[in-house]
């Protein structure tokens, strides 16, 4: 009887066992089920490619495409970076434009132009050329520093829109950040909704002026006022043309000395490769993001010190939907020219008071 007793006793706990078990009972983690695939988050992926002109290459961007590209584990440390998702650094860009103040200070006395969406201070140059012999009148105020605005609107496979050189706050320091076009252009309507929409594979002709991802009250130059600019400052020409003493007038004095001066232009052969500075406009080489889609590693930073490539708010032409104008200075001689670019390259920006 006992043993009886006994068996039926065993074979019960047996049952009561297995029944706890399948039902979950306590269960630890490793009888949590997986996450269906569609809500997991992919953290990182970058940009495309693309040719362009002159010194150009590839590209990945704006609400873009989706060959855009990889994750940051595939570039440099972008995702260990200071500029990591939007939502790891600060706060998105929409939840920064509904708090920032939008507007701007811009003292004339002391040449300076303060951001007050995040406190930057930039300097300013009032460029004024009055030459009836050439039948010249010009008068601008542009920024003689680049843009240092964290613009982090995310596109389709990126989680930012602006960058460091190298993912290396540092040079955004010296250097301003680089930008997509869509970011430059504010395809996002973070700022204003005259560029809303444009970026890779779009056509785009928004009303000038366009403000972009400039400061209230500024504007990203579009190619006519770049143009106008290296007509003025040149000294001879009376219209555009690519050979140019412009460059030579607003690039920047500085020579790059890695101990020194670890910012500036870099000598080339004969060419010391900075300018005169004429007009305080103080061009840098701050160099370029470069993203191509076709090719890994993807998106290569190269250029600093001996390139400076500044975007405008001009689309190419219409039927090259996925490039839009820059304007160029190099180290290798004195011109200062138009080209254009993939939109999904980083460059400077530079912005015109309206």
């Amino acid at each position: 009887m006992q043993k009886w007793w006994w068996s039926l006793s065993f074979a019960l706990a047996v049952l009561t066992a297995a029944f706890i078990t399948a039902c979950g009972g306590d269960s630890g983690s490793s009888s949590d089920p997986t996450l269906p695939e569609e809500l997991e988050f992919s953290s990182n992926s970058e940009e495309p490619k693309s040719s362009s002109s002159e010194e150009e290459s590839s590209s990945s961007e704006e609400i873009e495409s989706s060959s855009e590209e990889e994750s940051s584990s595939s570039e440099k440390p972008e995702s260990s970076s200071e500029e990591e998702s939007s939502s790891s650094e600060e706060s998105s860009s929409s939840e920064e434009s509904s708090s920032a103040i939008d507007d701007s200070e811009y003292n004339p006395g002391n040449n300076t132009l303060k951001d007050l969406r995040d406190g930057n201070v930039y300097a300013t140059t009032t460029i004024e050329i009055n030459d009836d012999e050439r039948g010249i009148a010009y008068s601008q105020v542009w920024m003689a520093e680049n843009l240092n605005y964290r613009y982090q609107q995310p596109t389709k496979t990126l989680d930012s829109s602006s960058f460091c050189y190298d993912n290396n706050p540092a040079y955004c320091s010296m250097y301003g950040r680089l930008y997509l076009w869509s970011a430059a252009i504010d395809s996002a309507g973070v700022w204003d909704e005259n560029g809303s929409g444009c970026g890779l594979g779009k056509i785009c002709q928004p009303t000038n002026p366009v403000r972009g991802v400039c400061p209230k009250g500024w504007h990203l130059p579009n190619v006519d006022e770049v143009k106008a600019l290296f007509v003025a400052v040149d000294g001879t020409i009376t219209t555009y043309a690519r050979q140019n003493e412009a460059g030579k007038k607003l690039k920047s004095k500085a020579i790059y000395n890695a101990k020194e001066t670890p910012y500036g232009w870099k000598k080339y052969e004969t060419w010391n490769g900075n300018g005169t500075d004429d007009y305080s406009f103080a061009a840098l080489p701050a160099g370029r993001r470069q993203c191509d889609r076709y090719s890994n590693p993807t998106n290569v930073y190269y250029n600093k010190d001996s390139v400076a490539e500044f975007w405008s708010a001009s689309q190419y032409i219409e039927d090259k939907i996925d490039q839009a104008f820059k304007y160029t200075f190099t180290n290798k001689n004195s011109e200062a020219h138009t080209d254009y670019s993939d939109k999904d390259n980083g460059f400077p920006v530079r912005c015109i008071m309206d």
